[in-house]
């Protein structure tokens, strides 16, 4: 039975000298799917472009209500253009 990795935050700094060989290898070690949360603009960003890059990861975007200091309407509409 496969992994599912329901919450990881693998574009985070910390991962930025090994993501690719760790995203890469998941499969071949039984993680099938892996969900990547965005936090914020930049986060939801980030997790969608991995979500592109691997198949096997899934983005999910949006602001946590810790991070929603400055939060305009037009960043709604930005999510929205990450959800497509």
């Amino acid at each position: 039975m496969p992994i599912f990795d329901t919450h990881a935050h693998y574009d985070a700094d910390r991962f930025d000298s090994d993501r690719d060989a760790l995203l890469s290898a998941m499969p071949g070690v039984g993680v099938g799917l892996v969900l990547d949360p965005g936090c914020d603009l930049p986060s939801s960003h980030a997790a969608a472009e991995l979500a592109e890059r691997y198949p096997h990861v899934y983005a999910a975007v949006g602001v946590h209500p810790e991070d929603c200091d400055g939060f305009q309407d037009e960043d709604l509409t930005e999510l929205r253009q990450l959800l497509e």
